[in-house]
Parts: structure tokens; C-alpha cells; sequence
């Protein structure tokens, strides 16, 4: 939708005109959990920063956000909106305005979306979504750019054709199964995405990394659907066909984390007592969780501004990697860290 103003997302939203004004441009005074509920619905509703004031400079980067069919792991977490708020702040600094769209899988082939997109000076495509599946109709979008450069956030299935953002999802997976060690758990158990993306598959080789390092093997495998509700049910149904529990719990992102803890509570066990439980991510609920919830905390805001920064040298320079075979290509991986809160406890 053109021209949505942010009054129009304050009213969607029964926010304050203020309230979304300063969570749309990065300001204190709303909070977080807010700042990231106004930049999903501005992303969804289609705001642009540039659209909206019109002094902004005319050079634009366009933050794709991509839907893939099979895995929708985006849809399920606030991560994107906070590399967001990381690609608009950058490229405010650094002289251009924000667009931004949805992409959802088929769209490649659909020419007004490709025409906006490509007219932007550069694109900056959250891949959290892409599997090996979709590299055939990405390929299109390649192809369409023509000398649109691209940096893609969030994964590495397109290190071949871009410059790729991502966090240390192995290590930080590996840190995290090494707390549940350090504080004397060895029946570790693995909450399993059933939809497969590499970071996710990223995650379990660093827990079985750290586990094998202490020659032990996971005590349980527990496959759930990604969405929070399908995840609740499906560990719901594990505990009662496994009465005999892990000690520790690690969930593949927080999401997965916050129903594990809800499950266990709702069939009479106590976390951190009788099963310790981390994450991954640190979105915003973590702090709201009961216990709050111990995670690996990934610098998503980070993502999004190195991005910007690659994108702007490539935009400089003239270079359009996908179409330049001889230019190097970047993998830029940005460290993560434990966030250690209550929903951990030493055995």
C-alpha cells in the first residue's frame, strides 16, 4: 500500500501518533516489544520512511522480507523486524531511504514486483526462509536485478551469488549446550524445528558438537511444528508418551522455548527444577517468560546494519556481484552470546 502514515499504523495499532513515531525511527521512549510490534505492522501495512517524508534522499534501499512456501520461520518470530530497525537506522546515516516489501514465493515471476524492487538502489533480502528448494526461482530474481546489488541477511544458500549476513548459529548453539554441561546436566534433549532451514541445522551440529566433545549423546530428539501453538502440541504429546524427561532442554529458537516451558508447566513440572530449559535468538518475550528464559542472544539489530554497510560499498563501487564473476564475494559472520536468566539451574 502507498503512502500508509503512521498515524493510519498508530490507529491499526491503538498506539499513540508519538508512540510509533519514535518506535519507527529508533528513538528511546517505547518499548522494545512495542518498537518491534510497530516496524512487523509498518512492514506489513507497506510504510516507507522515504514515501512519508519527502526530504529524505532519493537513493533507496529496499529490505525484502521473503515468504517462502515451505518454511515460513520468519512469520513466527519478531527477528526480522529487528534487523530492520538495524538496515533503517544505517541507511538513514548513511543517505538513503527505506523501502519496504513482502516477497512471497511465486512473486518472482510477477513483473510489477520486480520492477519495484529492482528500481531501488539496492536490496537487502532476508533469507531466513530460503531452502535448496528455492534456489531455481531465486534465480529468476537474480536474473531480473539486473545491476541491482544484493546482500542477503540471515543465510548462507545464496553465498554463491551475494554477499551473506549471518550469525554464528553453530557456536552459539555450542555455548549453550556447554552451560547445560557446566552446570551438571547430562541428559540433554534437543527440541527439533520439523521445518529445516541451514541456521536451524547449524544449531543441532553445534549441540551435538559440545555433547560429543563430553562423550555423551542426546537423550531425546523432540520433532515439533515451528509456530508456537503446533509446538505446543507436539511437545504436549511427547511428554506424555516420554514420562521420563531430560534434565535439560535446548529449543531451537526461543519461540520453540517459551511452548516447551508451557507444556511442562501444564503437566505439573517445574522449570528450572526439574528441567532446565535455553533458547535461541532473545526476542523480546524472553524477559516476559515465567521463569525468564535462558538464551543465546543474536545481534539482530547488527545484521541489519552491516548489510547497509555492504550494500552501500557495493552500490559505490559500481559492483554487482551477481553479475560479476571475478569480484569476491563476502560471508560476514557476527558472534553471538549467552544470556543467562532463570530458567537454568546447576543439578
Amino acid at each position: 500500500m502507498a503512502g500508509v502514515t503512521a498515524k493510519e499504523i498508530a490507529a491499526k495499532l491503538n498506539l499513540s501518533p508519538s508512540a510509533v513515531s519514535l518506535a519507527l525511527n529508533g528513538k528511546p521512549g517505547v518499548s522494545e516489544a512495542t518498537r518491534a510490534l510497530v516496524v512487523e505492522t509498518a512492514a506489513q501495512m507497506g510504510y516507507s520512511r522515504q514515501e512519508n517524508n519527502p526530504s529524505e534522499p532519493d537513493r533507496t534501499v529496499c529490505f525484502v522480507r521473503y515468504a517462502g512456501a515451505i518454511v515460513q520461520i520468519a512469520e513466527h518470530t519478531s527477528f526480522s523486524s529487528f534487523v530492520l530497525q538495524g538496515v533503517e537506522s544505517r541507511a538513514t546515516e548513511l543517505g538513503y531511504g527505506t523501502q519496504v516489501r513482502y516477497l512471497n514465493a511465486g512473486d518472482m515471476y510477477n513483473p510489477q514486483t520486480l520492477d519495484f524492487i529492482r528500481n531501488a538502489d539496492g536490496v537487502i533480502f532476508l533469507g531466513t526462509d530460503i531452502t535448496e528448494t528455492q534456489l531455481p526461482e531465486l534465480e529468476q530474481l537474480f536474473e531480473s536485478l539486473g545491476d541491482t546489488p544484493v546482500v542477503v541477511v540471515d543465510s548462507t544458500v545464496l553465498a554463491n551469488r551475494a554477499d551473506c549476513v549471518v550469525n554464528d548459529c553453530f557456536g552459539g548453539a555450542r555455548a549453550a549446550a556447554e552451560l547445560l554441561l557446566r552446570t551438571g546436566h547430562r541428559r540433554i534433549g534437543y527440541v527439533k524445528a520439523k521445518q529445516r532451514i541451514r541456521n536451524l541445522d547449524e544449531r543441532e551440529r553445534g549441540v551435538r558438537a559440545a555433547l560429543a566433545q563430553a562423550d555423551l549423546p542426546l537423550s531425546a530428539v523432540i520433532e515439533v511444528d515451528i509456530s508456537s501453538e503446533g509446538a505446543f502440541q507436539d511437545f504436549d504429546a511427547w511428554i506424555k508418551a516420554n514420562p521420563d524427561l531430560p534434565n535439560g532442554v535446548f529449543a531451537e529458537n526461543d519461540v520453540l522455548a517459551a511452548a516447551v516451558i508451557r507444556s511442562l508447566k501444564k503437566n505439573g513440572y517445574r522449570v528450572p527444577d526439574d528441567v532446565s530449559v535455553i533458547g535461541f535468538d532473545d526476542i523480546p518475550m524472553c524477559e516476559m517468560l515465567d521463569p525468564p528464559l535462558t538464551t543465546v542472544h543474536a545481534f539482530k539489530e547488527e545484521l541489519g546494519i552491516i548489510a547497509v554497510e555492504h550494500l552501500d560499498r557495493r552500490i559505490k563501487r559500481g559492483e554487482v556481484p551477481h553479475q560479476m564473476p571475478s569480484i569476491g564475494l563476502l560471508t560476514t559472520t557476527v558472534s553471538t552470546r549467552l544470556v543467562e536468566r532463570f530458567s537454568v539451574k546447576r543439578q
